[in-house]
């Protein structure tokens, strides 16, 4: 989401959370629904109060968080929160038409961390089944329809990485530093995770 208060990844999970919550939630309950470690939340939380996007009730012996619904940019947030899940939605539409199917399929840089500007492109890492080769003329029709969707959705070029399941593995058992951030902040679409590919634990 590219925001005019400048929210991130992790702030705009809290943030779309609180918005979908019927009742105000607490600082561990935010962590639970998200995803997200505590700290991480708390952080998230900090940073969106200090733009008052969220408020604070005091309730002995919690604290509770809510949105900010008079914040003259909530609207705009949310419509823009509301524009990723969209665009993961559709995604997800999409991949799951595919005749052959991804071993992992995730949006992933400035895209998913909310930092993209009207220029940027949108970075896709889809990750092929074993024995699948790259040149497959199936395989590359379906990365073809993905990249014109793209285009049309979001007005956006797609920029896909195609790699091998083997590769994806050893990349990420390397520390590969756009694996890495794929594994941390991207949108998983369909398919496992980086961390599950390689037998680890998230």
């Amino acid at each position: 989401m590219s925001s005019v208060v400048g929210t991130s990844h992790h702030e705009n999970k809290v943030l779309g959370a609180l918005l979908r919550s019927e009742a105000p939630l607490t600082g561990r309950a935010l962590a639970r629904v998200t995803g997200l470690s505590q700290s991480s939340a708390q952080r998230a939380l900090v940073r969106l109060r200090q733009a008052g996007l969220v408020e604070v009730q005091d309730v002995p012996p919690a604290i509770l968080y809510r949105p900010n619904r008079d914040h003259l940019a909530m609207e705009a947030v949310a419509e823009l929160l509301q524009f990723d899940q969209r665009l993961r939605d559709k995604l997800s539409g999409l991949v799951a038409t595919w005749a052959i199917q991804p071993s992992s399929f995730i949006v992933f840089g400035s895209v998913s961390l909310g930092t993209a500007t009207t220029s940027s492109d949108v970075d896709v890492l889809v990750v092929r089944t074993a024995h699948l080769r790259a040149d497959d003329p199936r395989w590359q029709e379906q990365l073809t329809s993905l990249g014109a969707a793209l285009r049309s959705w979001t007005g956006r070029r797609a920029s896909v990485i195609d790699l091998g399941l083997t590769d994806a593995r050893s990349g990420f058992a390397q520390r590969e530093p756009y694996l890495v951030e794929a594994e941390a902040s991207g949108w998983l679409i369909a398919g496992q995770s980086l961390a599950a590919l390689a037998g680890r634990r998230r």
